[in-house]
């Protein structure tokens, strides 16, 4: 329970946790499942990933009540504004991602330095954060003046889309699962959604990583000894001059940002057998895209091309380019994401086996020195910050 209380019934939020696991155990779910990297919605049906999704956002995880129905109702509506098409941007990634929020949230300890009021909006926000993605990126939209872009002005019109779409779910009186909050309540919570949700724009990717990098750069000290005091005693995280840091209406604003962040990015985190599938699922969508544009004669994005793209490859360039430099800024602010750090490395030495062995005809010894090297210095880059 949050230190940061916003005069919630306890009982109601302990009898609410009894029926939820009631609901897991009804479904086949394990709690032990559910509170480890090894879900794979991928693998869930609709009873599980609606019983894991009450689950996650329940007020267990940040203290608020809400009426279940409500939230049953909300569920049902958010599934249904996914897209099925969608090989990757789907209701399953909406579940892979709110479970990745919640597992952030515990490990790092938020209910120290987040309210309640940003635990709740960050949850709610995951379940909705691409709802009614068409399996295209903005650069797309914008090229080809989709109406989403013409709506937005091109200004990330995929993330204002998902935020009006929660919005316009929440609306519904069967659905209002806010209907509990005050006034200013509602505004938190709206404001953490709107701001969480727009910066999953990856536009925003380098962006976010200066800002962590800045809050790490100005803490140091304090941050740096927060880090030792982990490795010594992980249960003792964060100790106060820390959990001061984090309190901060900025880093708060900032780290609210980030948890939703790395969460949609956490594919390349997870255990190789989880990471692999989901993958093949975004290349897939990628090469759609792709056959799109061979057809409208537009520029075929980076990646885009089915007959180009080498998929261990590129997996590596990804992690690279665009996973790790977060990812290795963040653990300097949040060391108990260090195990998915660990995580990505392993995946990235799997993936440039996977390049060596599986590609035809087999690369050249200068393909195979130039990969090597990279990888190399990625480790090189993870060993220096760990």
């Amino acid at each position: 329970m949050s230190v940061w209380k916003d005069g919630e019934d306890e009982g109601d939020v302990e009898s609410m946790l009894t029926a939820q696991k009631a609901m897991l155990e009804n479904a086949g779910l394990s709690l032990e499942l559910l509170n480890s990297w090894n879900l794979n919605p991928l693998e869930l049906d609709k009873t599980r990933t609606h019983a894991a999704a009450m689950y996650f956002v329940g007020p267990h995880n940040h203290g608020i009540s809400f009426d279940p129905i409500l939230m049953v109702n909300f569920l049902e509506a958010a599934e249904l504004g996914y897209m099925k098409t969608c090989p990757y941007h789907n209701w399953f990634h909406a579940i892979d991602v709110t479970h990745g929020v919640f597992r952030l949230l515990h490990i790092c300890s938020t209910e120290a330095y987040l309210t309640d009021n940003e635990r709740y909006g960050l949850l709610v926000s995951a379940v909705c954060h691409d709802i009614g993605h068409p399996g295209l990126n903005n650069a797309y939209l914008i090229e080809t003046s989709h109406d989403l872009a013409l709506r937005y002005n091109d200004k990330s019109p995929l993330e204002n889309m998902h935020c009006a779409k929660l919005f316009e779910i929440v609306a519904q009186p069967k659905c209002n699962i806010f209907s509990t909050l005050s006034k200013p309540q509602y505004q938190d919570v709206r404001k953490v959604c709107i701001d969480a949700i727009l910066n999953t724009d990856n536009a925003q990717h380098f962006s976010m990583i200066k800002e962590v990098q800045m809050i790490y750069e100005v803490n140091s000290e304090i941050l740096d000894a927060s880090r030792e005091l982990y490795t010594d005693d992980p249960d003792d995280f964060p100790p106060r001059e820390a959990m001061e840091v984090f309190r901060e209406p900025e880093s708060r604003k900032l780290l609210t940002k980030v948890f939703l962040h790395v969460a949609d990015i956490s594919n390349s985190m997870k255990p190789f057998r989880i990471c692999r599938l989901w993958a093949w699922q975004v290349l897939e969508e990628f090469f759609l895209q792709g056959d799109a544009e061979k057809r409208l004669g537009v520029p075929v994005q980076a990646l885009n091309d089915r007959e180009k793209v080498n998929r261990p490859f590129s997996q590596v360039g990804f992690i690279e380019f665009l996973v790790s430099p977060l990812v290795f800024a963040v653990i300097r602010v949040l060391p108990p994401m260090e195990g998915l750090a660990d995580q990505m490395i392993q995946n990235v030495r799997t993936w440039h086996s996977n390049w060596r062995n599986e590609t035809k005809p087999p690369p050249s010894d200068t393909e195979q020195t130039a990969l090597a090297e990279r990888v190399s210095k990625l480790e090189a880059k993870y060993l220096e910050v760990h």
